[in-house]
């Protein structure tokens, strides 16, 4: 009995040798199996579906856009010839203000 072990065994690693020997390059569609002995049983890799994109989301338009009625009343911006700038603060409209020029300066102007 001890002796069909041993020739079994070096017949497995001649075998095993053998089919090292002869190895061939991996092929890129082939992503792997295994072959089971003593029958040809080839076991693939799983299957992979491809991804399934949800359609993107449906946002409906908003309703009307009324803006929520001010509460302070007056100019928020200063109109002072070629320069507009906003306000710290809102005063009356046609009040004097003044915006920064571009030299450092200021240029008066009136709110709005």
């Amino acid at each position: 009995m001890n002796q069909f072990f041993r020739k079994s065994i070096i017949a497995g690693a001649a075998v095993a040798a053998l089919a090292v020997s002869y190895a061939a390059p991996a092929h890129a569609w082939w992503r792997g199996g295994v072959v089971v002995a003593p029958f040809p049983f080839v076991v693939g890799p799983p299957v992979v579906y491809p991804p399934y994109y949800y359609p993107p989301a449906y946002y409906p338009p908003p309703a009307a856009y009324t803006p929520a009625p001010s509460t302070v009343q007056g100019g928020r911006a200063c109109y002072a010839g070629g320069y507009v700038c906003p306000l710290n603060q809102p005063i009356p409209s046609g009040a004097a203000c003044s915006c920064p020029t571009n030299g450092g300066g200021r240029i008066g102007g009136t709110a709005s």
